[in-house]
């Protein structure tokens, strides 16, 4: 299991800086991410993509579901109106279920990439000011290393949470 440290970067030097303790840290390039205002100004750093920059995932989810329910009552209702759609089976509730499920998520993925992520968007005014987002996908057991470490390293990066939250079950 996997947590998302967030960071914001007063410029590309520190950025660039950050990038290279993390591969030091032996943390993949794969999970290392930048947003910026304009992102030509982030060089080769990787960039993050439409998953982390919108709620794309969990758009598709409440699509999947919505839909499927859809799908459940517009099956009922072929199957239990024999006059308007003809002679059909049961087996048109499951069917109408997926369609509705596969359509409503590819539906609702499309939208969801024009809006920002709910996490993105409290970044936003200073990303405007020319900060830069870093986003760090971090196994669970080396989370709080990996924290310290750049934190102490790197002073000038404003730590700003994880995600999901940590939660402690016990004091």
């Amino acid at each position: 299991m996997r947590r998302r440290l967030y960071f914001v970067l007063p410029n590309i030097r520190s950025a660039q800086a950050m990038m290279n303790e993390l591969l030091l840290e032996r943390i993949d390039e794969d999970h290392i991410h930048f947003h910026a205002k304009n992102e030509q100004t982030l060089g080769n750093l990787p960039k993050a993509n439409a998953v982390e920059k919108s709620d794309v995932v969990y758009s598709a989810l409440a699509g999947f579901v919505f839909g499927a329910v859809f799908g459940l009552f517009g099956g009922m209702l072929a199957y239990l109106v024999p006059w308007w759609f003809g002679e059909v089976t049961l087996m048109v509730i499951p069917y109408c279920m997926v369609l509705g499920a596969l359509s409503c998520a590819a539906w609702a993925a499309t939208v969801a990439t024009a809006a920002p992520s709910y996490r993105i968007k409290s970044y936003s005014a200073q990303i405007e000011q020319g900060n830069i987002l870093m986003i760090v996908s971090v196994p669970l057991r080396r989370l709080s290393e990996v924290r310290q470490r750049l934190m102490r390293h790197h002073p000038e990066a404003m730590y700003s949470g994880v995600w999901p939250a940590e939660h402690r079950l016990f004091p």
